[in-house]
């Protein structure tokens, strides 16, 4: 059963990957493109908001603990894997939004991308550390 649960996270983690790579392309393609950007107060305004959504989606990843979940019941474990999935993907979308706009900001500032980066990949390993420590 453990490993069921641990594979069906695998498989989470890698779709919302797999959704955040084109999106990337789309948020760095329409926030450049978008006559938008040329007001760099705009841009500074945009950074808040999408860094408002980016602690709201951490806060929701971080305070949801598989602990709670049924683990033998099919539905309760796709309900959080959908629950956290979205987290993650809201995480990573704000993290690429950040990125693009920090980019316009002050251009590329590999140290900050780095950061995104990492941080994403610390929700990520924070995700199976937490399904780890409840299936134990």
């Amino acid at each position: 059963m453990n490993k069921n649960i641990l594979w069906e996270n695998l498989a989470k983690n890698i779709i919302v990957i797999l959704l955040l790579i084109p999106a990337y392309t789309l948020t760095n393609s329409f926030l450049t493109e978008s006559g938008v950007t040329s007001d760099k107060s705009i841009v500074g305004s945009l950074l808040v908001a999408v860094s408002i959504l980016a602690v709201t989606a951490c806060f929701g990843n971080f305070a949801f603990t598989y602990e709670k979940v049924e683990h033998r019941s099919l539905g309760s474990r796709i309900l959080a894997h959908f629950t956290t999935g979205l987290l993650m993907l809201l995480i990573g979308l704000s993290l690429e939004m950040t990125s693009v706009l920090s980019g316009i900001l002050v251009g590329n500032f590999a140290i900050l991308n780095l950061s995104l980066i990492i941080l994403y990949i610390a929700s990520v390993l924070y995700d199976f550390w937490d399904l780890k420590r409840a299936t134990l």
